[in-house]
């Protein structure tokens, strides 16, 4: 039997949606009570932020897919596709979208600002495409978001924890000033939309077990 996915519930969406709504109106008010730039933050924040971090998720998926018997490979490579798969495309979505709305971080214009930085020359900038300094949405969060909610989909244990990390991976980017609360949610919302379709795509390829391999050494929980 297949690896269970969870679904995503669709309270949760709706929640993400109402926190989006109510961060847009409190940009500027929770951004200005942030610390000052140029504060030092501990190795804490670092490791946090280190969750947004795409390549930190490329070797979780490696060693999920080394780790174990040879018999659970094709059960473990599913969940090592789903979690790099959602955390790549989450961030690369963050960044597109990040460049097409063209918020400027809060460092750059009054706070809350929406007013788009604009270059010239357009599309045709090569700068353009630096997101640099945009902010909406986050991309690490993104990141962050889209792993958490891979790995809590298929060990639901695990959601508490890594949810909490990655929304410490997001209070952070809030905290040094890189981004306002409402890019930090929009990339919430942007890792749930990710993963339904990576899920969705990933569920027509069922998991076989390899030639001579029992179904319980795919799912060894299932054994009796």
């Amino acid at each position: 039997m297949p690896m269970q996915i969870e679904p995503i519930p669709r309270w949760v969406a709706v929640l993400t949606v109402l926190m989006l709504i109510c961060a847009l109106y409190l940009d500027g008010a929770i951004t200005s009570r942030m610390p000052a730039d140029g504060t030092t933050f501990g190795d804490f924040h670092h490791l946090l932020r280190a969750l947004g971090y795409l390549p930190t998720w490329l070797f979780v998926g490696l060693l999920l897919i080394l780790s174990g018997k040879s018999g659970h490979y094709r059960a473990r490579s599913s969940a090592a596709l789903a979690i790099v798969a959602t955390a790549t495309l989450s961030g690369l979505s963050a960044e597109i979208l990040k460049v097409i709305v063209r918020r400027p971080d809060p460092g750059i214009g009054p706070l809350g600002s929406w007013t788009p930085v604009m270059l010239e020359g357009g599309w045709w900038n090569p700068e353009w495409w630096n997101g640099a300094d945009l902010c909406f949405p986050s991309g690490h969060a993104a990141v962050a978001w889209g792993a958490a909610i891979a790995i809590s989909r298929r060990w639901l244990g695990t959601a508490p924890v890594m949810l909490l990390l990655a929304a410490g991976c997001a209070a952070g980017r809030v905290e040094t000033r890189g981004h306002y609360v409402s890019d930090v949610i929009a990339s919430l919302l942007v890792a749930l939309i990710v993963s339904f379709l990576v899920e969705k795509r990933i569920r027509r390829f069922p998991e076989k077990a390899p030639r001579g391999a029992q179904e319980s050494d795919l799912h060894p929980d299932t054994a009796a």
